[in-house]
């Protein structure tokens, strides 16, 4: 299992990508921004604390960016997720775990960079996962590499890299071009894109266009004990 060892800013995919990089970074981001970690963006940056369990039959919520807009500080709730949700709970498991998003895509690479303590620090676009049915005890299945999630990593590299933390391994660096040369485009890619299209179908495009926005939150949501805050 490559580990990218001697790289400052590392990035892989999904749950193999925890596996292979928990164990040796000092901080790992996970990156969902349709919608799970823009959705603990918005809770954590007024207030609340989210608790993250990775879904079961019993258990499969997760408030959607819009319903989050103007949750109460102190509130505490609960979000499970096939995606970022169960990336988030095995990796608090073995290192040190931020929610990073294009929201706040800054201020957790700031974050990050003050936890590693020099240490390396791990980029995980979530994907998503291909037929997932909870309600069928289907607790997994083949992943789709998502595009919102490859721009979100890179977005957060890029300002990792902004700050001098490095060197990155070439899958994070180009993920970081990658970025850059999109971040003009990013509404039409976000609507476009596979869970785009999805959302928007569902009439859930002010949730598209929360996630869209970029460096507007300064919320840097920790994964402490099972909470984040």
């Amino acid at each position: 299992m490559f580990t990218q060892d001697g790289f400052g800013v590392r990035m892989e995919w999904g749950l193999p990508g925890v596996e292979a990089l928990a164990p040796h970074c000092t901080v790992l981001i996970i990156v969902d921004v349709l919608s799970f970690t823009t959705s603990i963006d918005l809770a954590v940056g007024q207030g609340a604390r989210v608790v993250v369990k990775a879904p079961t039959a019993e258990t499969t919520g997760l408030k959607r960016p819009s319903e989050l807009k103007s949750v109460q500080a102190g509130t505490e709730l609960t979000f499970t997720s096939p995606n970022g949700g169960r990336l988030c709970e095995r990796a608090g498991q073995q290192t040190r775990v931020m929610a990073g998003c294009l929201r706040n895509a800054a201020a957790v690479a700031d974050k990050a960079i003050d936890l590693a303590d020099r240490g390396p620090i791990g980029v995980i676009p979530a994907g998503e996962q291909w037929g997932v049915n909870f309600h069928e005890r289907q607790k997994s299945g083949s992943m789709r590499v998502a595009m919102e999630d490859y721009l979100g990593a890179g977005a957060i590299v890029s300002a990792l890299l902004a700050e001098g933390y490095s060197p990155a391994s070439p899958e994070a660096a180009f993920a970081a071009t990658s970025y850059r040369t999109a971040e003009p485009y990013l509404a039409e890619l976000l609507g476009g894109c596979g869970s785009g299209l999805e959302l928007g179908a569902r009439g859930l495009s002010e949730d598209i266009a929360l996630a869209g926005q970029v460096n507007v939150s300064k919320a840097t949501p920790t994964l402490v004990n099972g909470v984040f805050q």
